[in-house]
């Protein structure tokens, strides 16, 4: 399962997390060891993030019905509250810098593989 800008033809993540029924299990870890590298968290739905209890800086992208980026954040900061974003449906997690170095921008539409 991995994450791709459809649009720039590059790869943010070969391995995708979600939250599932361990997701207080999974989060505890992502918060002290962060988002390993090559990993995406995807957080649906969500018009929001805050950071509280993480550890490191993180790239967030939010993304609309059709997975297009409607609003970045970039080396976000731990302990910290993104403010709502209306027409966002998801969000994605990664390890910072992931987004320059994907070169991901608003409007680019992201595909997630999840076979």
């Amino acid at each position: 399962m991995s994450v791709r800008n459809r649009t720039r033809r590059t790869i943010l993540g070969e391995t995708l997390l979600t939250l599932n029924s361990n997701f207080r299990e999974t989060l505890n870890y992502l918060n002290s060891a962060g988002i390993p590298r090559g990993c995406v968290l995807w957080i649906t739905p969500c018009r929001g993030i805050f950071t509280v209890g993480n550890n490191r800086v993180v790239d967030i992208a939010f993304l609309d019905k059709e997975g297009r980026v409607v609003k970045t954040l970039r080396n976000f900061p731990p302990n910290n509250f993104a403010d709502s974003v209306p027409e966002a449906v998801s969000a994605i997690e990664l390890p910072s810098n992931t987004l320059t170095e994907s070169k991901t921008v608003l409007g680019d539409l992201l595909e997630f593989d999840l076979s």
